[in-house]
């Protein structure tokens, strides 16, 4: 029954067929021999799949979802065929009279809208409810087995009381009306907040809130969010952001607005989030383990997580990483900063939030300064069936007064067109000033500049060659300067752009897509406190004698939209218009395919996967979930950690030597992730080569945790030079 109670809201029938039979086989005499003699191994999901596809409505479904409970969702088939032929291996095993297996008398909710529509429809929801049911199920299983091994060991396992959204809401209104502040910005940050939470009783579905950087999104969406979710009986409200360190930033903010209830409410499900070691937000045992499990299923009425950890679990296929789906449904998600969706995987990512809508009660938010030309039609052009619409059944709202005025209300920058400005003029142009932020495309050019002005004493530099604890310094340093109106040159690549709140009075960023640009200048006068303007100044950057400093292909594909774009809106080109042109060039673009991810570095297409299983087997079709799983990654595997130990920004002796006693892999990893640098895989195999790197714990972690103990290749201002390591003279014993 647990099953059935996950998946209430889209196919209760279908996920307690599949509690009921998951663990047929272990009705096997082998299997029960297993129960007294360990050293028998003896599978037994294998079984109630076959009965599932043999007798049952959608058994086919059922039988991937019941055969993958343990191991993960599989392929299933070749042709069709590989599915049944390993299932008639097992025994086949009738239920007894006794089990109240129900009988699936209608459709499930998801697929009873789509019978007289599109084929390719129906098979895409097909394959995406199997995914959701094996969410219920494995969720289910795996709670009813801990608390099972909790009795036999007469164990209380205590689960804290989350906070209820009404109380939660009382909370932001207590908040919003102590925040008080005077001024036009303020003002209007105020009239955005009460027309977007005005219309909250609208009916679940697709949203927009399109409100320029300063205009106050976060407190918006968040009070949007849970008014909607009470008006509607929604049970949560997630927050999706691109980047780890604009998910802390996030949900402090988050739980600040709660306060002292705030640790209880909002859940923060990322790489670098330590459950283990958050004492503040539990000390005991029991504290932890629920945590652990919260982060898990995502049983919390607020959760803040990346784009990465929602989009991949949409389409993973093992178990850990899908048991928090069906939480998803009957949630309102907010998909902050929405023009970050990855192209490369832009139409399945954008049919899984579709579907989410129509099929599972979700309301979807696309929240951001920069709207991409998502919708279909004469509007924003946008050349594929996922596309969104302003009208229908999955119309998309706005819920911004006026998205135009507002831009022109809340413009605190000027944009200065394109000019070319090498290395050293740029580090001139830096050095010659109060104080500024330059960004670069590429962090060895990056690096190169801040050595051009590394003397001065106010020069700071922000890459993903930096730990994240150095990365975190580094930005507090420089917002209390900036607050304290000392001078400030900063050097950075893009990770600086989205979300990060800071504020210069002048930017130089170097050519890049519209979006980038547009985020870099949210980073220029962001409250608007300067006598004028603040100044934004794009420039073509120097790419070196040999090429070092070019951006990749995709970036340079998307400068080169943005040079036409900003040449044809010379006056204001970070207009609603502009941006919106800039969108649709970039989508109608035949090098970006939009569905393409890869499964053994060959090309595959997620979504005509879906439809070529569906046609292969229109009655019994079979879904290539593991292939699905490999070929939607966000970021490709490419890059691997280094754990820095030992200096200023490594990992302290004392707290290696703890994790030490840590038998779990995710907590270690969670214990050294503030202290990792993703370098490429072969730099990391050249620094093995070379014998820079050491393991640890290798019995029980093997290579996966490698270890640099080598301070001098860790620079305390621009961090791990590992493009140049090889050059490095003490390397040479």
């Amino acid at each position: 029954m647990a099953a059935r109670r996950n998946a209430q809201g889209f196919a209760p029938d279908l996920a307690e067929i599949a509690g009921w039979l998951h663990d047929l086989g272990k009705m096997k005499e082998r299997f029960q021999a297993r129960l007294s003699d360990p050293r028998i191994v003896e599978p037994h999901s294998a079984e109630g799949a076959r009965h599932a596809l043999d007798n049952l409505g959608f058994g086919s479904l059922l039988a991937q979802v019941i055969l993958g409970h343990h191991a993960g969702l599989d392929d299933g088939a070749r042709n069709g065929m590989l599915l049944a032929d390993r299932l008639r291996q097992a025994e086949a095993l009738v239920p007894p009279e006794d089990w109240r297996v129900p009988v699936l008398r209608t459709l499930p909710g998801p697929l009873a809208s789509l019978t007289k529509g599109r084929p390719v429809d129906l098979f895409y929801a097909q394959q995406f409810l199997g995914r959701m049911v094996f969410s219920a199920l494995v969720d289910a299983d795996r709670r009813e087995t801990a608390a099972f091994y909790a009795r036999q060991e007469s164990r209380m396992v205590s689960r804290p009381t989350a906070p209820s959204l009404a109380k939660l809401r009382d909370l932001l209104d207590h908040h919003m009306a102590a925040r008080g502040g005077g001024g036009a910005v303020n003002d209007l940050r105020r009239r955005v907040h009460t027309h977007a939470r005005a219309q909250a009783t609208s009916a679940p579905g697709l949203f927009s809130l399109t409100v320029p950087t300063g205009g106050g999104k976060t407190l918006t969406s968040l009070g949007f969010a849970l008014d909607h979710a009470i008006a509607q009986g929604m049970e949560r409200v997630i927050f999706v952001i691109p980047y780890t360190s604009i998910v802390e930033q996030t949900a402090q903010v988050l739980r600040e607005v709660f306060g002292t209830i705030g640790n209880d409410a909002v859940l923060e499900h990322h790489s670098a989030f330590d459950w283990e070691g958050t004492g503040e937000r539990g000390s005991g045992e029991d504290e932890r383990a629920a945590l652990k499990e919260a982060t898990e299923t995502w049983d919390r009425p607020v959760i803040v997580t990346t784009a990465v950890q929602f989009f991949e679990s949409l389409h993973a296929r093992r178990g850990s990483p899908c048991c928090k789906l069906h939480r998803i449904a009957n949630a309102v998600v907010v998909l902050d900063e929405a023009q970050t969706l990855p192209i490369r995987l832009l139409r399945p990512s954008l049919a899984s939030l579709k579907e989410l809508a129509r099929g599972y009660r979700a309301s979807i938010v696309f929240c951001t300064a920069t709207q991409p030309a998502l919708l279909k039609g004469g509007e924003d052009g946008f050349p594929h069936p996922e596309g969104l619409d302003r009208e229908g059944p999955l119309a998309v709202r706005e819920l911004a007064p006026d998205p135009v005025a507002l831009y022109d209300a809340l413009r605190r920058v000027s944009v200065e067109q394109v000019r070319p400005l090498d290395n050293a003029a740029l580090a001139e142009a830096l050095a010659g000033m109060a104080g500024g932020l330059a960004i670069l495309n590429n962090r060895k050019q990056a690096r190169a500049v801040f050595d051009l002005i590394r003397p001065l004493p106010e020069a700071f530099h922000l890459s993903t060659n930096m730990t994240a604890r150095h990365r975190r310094q580094v930005l507090d340093t420089v917002r209390a300067r900036l607050k304290a109106g000392a001078p400030v040159r900063l050097v950075s690549t893009s990770l600086i752009e989205a979300g990060v709140d800071i504020s210069f009075p002048v930017v130089f960023r170097a050519l890049a897509g519209l979006d980038s640009i547009a985020q870099a200048a949210g980073r220029c006068n962001r409250e608007g406190n300067l006598p004028d303007l603040g100044r934004v100044v794009i420039f073509e950057a120097e790419r070196g004698a040999e090429g070092e400093y070019a951006p990749p292909d995709g970036l340079r594909q998307m400068a080169d939209v943005a040079r036409v774009v900003l040449a044809k809106h010379a006056v204001d080109p970070l207009s609603l218009d502009a941006v919106r042109e800039y969108f649709r060039n970039t989508y109608w673009n035949g090098a970006h395919a939009m569905d393409a991810g890869k499964v053994d570095r060959r090309p595959f297409a997620i979504l005509c996967a879906i439809q070529e299983a569906g046609k292969a087997s229109p009655q019994r079709p079979v879904f290539p979930y593991a292939s699905i799983a490999e070929a939607f990654r966000i970021i490709e595997d490419g890059s691997r950690p280094v754990v820095i130990v030992g200096g200023d920004w490594g990992v302290p002796e004392e707290e290696l030597r703890d994790l030490g006693f840590v038998q779990s892999a995710g907590a270690v990893a969670r214990g050294l992730q503030n202290y990792q640098v993703q370098v490429p895989a072969k730099v990391q195999r050249r620094m093995q080569d070379a014998g820079l790197l050491r393991p640890f714990k290798p019995k029980d972690f093997a290579d996966q945790f490698l270890l640099l103990d080598q301070p001098g290749l860790y620079d305390p201002q621009t961090g791990l030079r590992w493009d140049d390591f090889g050059d490095l003279g003490f390397m040479n014993w």
